[in-house]
């Protein structure tokens, strides 16, 4: 009986422990406070580059008037420039939900269905490891947005790997931004933003010493291709 009891004992301490460290941090659906940070992808028939990019201009304006929006920016791909990506930060989801309604939001959608060479991919996220939001610089400075998917069973130590990469980075003179986001509805999945004051300076930073080791401790967890691509932001 005895040894029965602490059988029954050890397993409730190990099911508590389980669901403490299963405790995620709050994200917009289980905090309605919570900021909602958004990366939309946008790929345009390579015809439309050009003619698209008012559309843009006048959806970035008027969503940075919207109730609840903290940034609001569009960027174009470098290698292809007729990939563009929208960067929103919105205090709230009740907040991310009046502008999916509105009629910025809903004036590019119509502008962007003739032109869309896929669909429109918008992912959620909250912010893991972000400093406070900065006005968008002026110039022509480079983002550097990075998709990192990384196996389930190691998404923790991605967490852990992405943080001091973050709290590295933004203690270099020269970055503008570095931001790592998870997305709500895969944990395993991040999205990172950086702003540098031009391309050399990020290359010349992609291929310092901790970067390289930071690439190496993440090539094991990763479950697919490290996703780095290089933009301008819209002026």
């Amino acid at each position: 009986m005895r040894v029965l009891f602490l059988v029954l004992l050890s397993g409730a301490m190990m099911a508590g422990l389980s669901q403490t460290s299963a405790q995620a941090p709050p994200t917009p659906e289980t905090d309605p406070n919570a900021p909602v940070y958004v990366v939309g992808y946008i790929d345009v028939m390579p015809s439309a580059k050009n003619s698209i990019i008012s559309a843009f201009k006048q959806f970035r304006d008027a969503c940075r008037k919207e109730e609840g929006n903290v940034r609001c920016e569009v960027v174009q791909r470098l290698e292809q420039p007729n990939q563009f990506v929208t960067l929103q930060i919105w205090k709230d989801k009740k907040s991310l939900d009046a502008h999916a309604n509105s009629p910025a939001a809903t004036a590019l959608r119509d502008k962007l269905r003739p032109v869309l060479e896929s669909p429109y991919d918008e992912r959620l996220h909250r912010g893991l490891s972000v400093a406070p939001p900065q006005p968008t610089p002026s110039g022509r400075p480079t983002y550097v947005i990075t998709h990192v998917d990384v196996i389930p069973p190691r998404a923790d130590d991605a967490v852990a790997l992405l943080g001091e990469l973050a709290d590295a980075t933004r203690k270099e003179p020269a970055n503008n931004r570095f931001e790592v986001l998870q997305q709500t509805n895969r944990a395993n999945h991040f999205s990172v933003v950086e702003l540098w004051p031009n391309r050399k300076v990020f290359e010349t930073r992609a291929a310092s010493p901790g970067v390289i080791q930071f690439r190496s401790q993440l090539q094991p967890m990763v479950g697919a291709l490290y996703d780095q691509r290089l933009y301008k932001i819209l002026d």
